[in-house]
């Protein structure tokens, strides 16, 4: 039998199961689909993979008292963007002339969902309550932060994933065996 489900489990399940999901729906997109905005003031799946991926590597390096990897891996020297850069507010301007190249933004995301499993597999339920700063610059408590990135992490996921079945059309999920 399991062990009852807590919050840690459950949002290290979500994580994992939504980035399994964003590596399928990125899967074999031309760099035309990856960078795609199908509204001028809607983001491309390549902003939205890299954002999610920075609340993330933010949220959990606050929690665990650890460097985030956009900064300790050099990730952004390497997308030439400040190192406070999470994507919260930026103009529509802005997220139109984000061109990352794909391998760098599907290698951060590698990167910053290792760096965010494993500072979740080490949260105790006593931090739950603590106080931390959350990536809007705002104090929470640790549990509405992980619900928080929880929630993110869910609408971005759904975001890439309806913007792959518009270009690819909706048996992709089939294809990728997530039907």
């Amino acid at each position: 039998m399991e062990a009852p489900v807590d919050l840690n489990r459950f949002v290290l399940t979500m994580t994992e199961t939504a980035y399994a999901q964003v590596k399928a729906a990125c899967d074999g997109l031309t760099d035309e689909q990856f960078f795609s905005q199908p509204t001028t003031d809607s983001n491309p799946i390549a902003w939205l993979v890299w954002h999610m991926s920075r609340a993330r590597d933010v949220i959990t390096s606050n929690i665990s008292g650890e460097n985030q990897v956009w900064v300790s891996n050099g990730w952004a020297d390497r997308f030439g963007m400040d190192v406070e850069d999470v994507g919260i507010g930026d103009s529509p301007e802005k997220v139109a002339a984000f061109r990352a190249e794909r391998s760098l933004v599907m290698g951060y995301l590698d990167d910053a969902h290792e760096a965010t499993t494993r500072r979740l597999s080490m949260i105790s339920s006593e931090r739950f309550d603590q106080l931390v700063v959350y990536a809007l610059g705002d104090e929470r408590p640790v549990w509405r932060a992980l619900v928080g990135m929880a929630g993110d992490s869910a609408q971005h996921t759904g975001q890439i994933s309806y913007l792959r079945g518009m270009f690819t059309g909706m048996g992709w999920r089939v294809r990728a065996g997530w039907a």
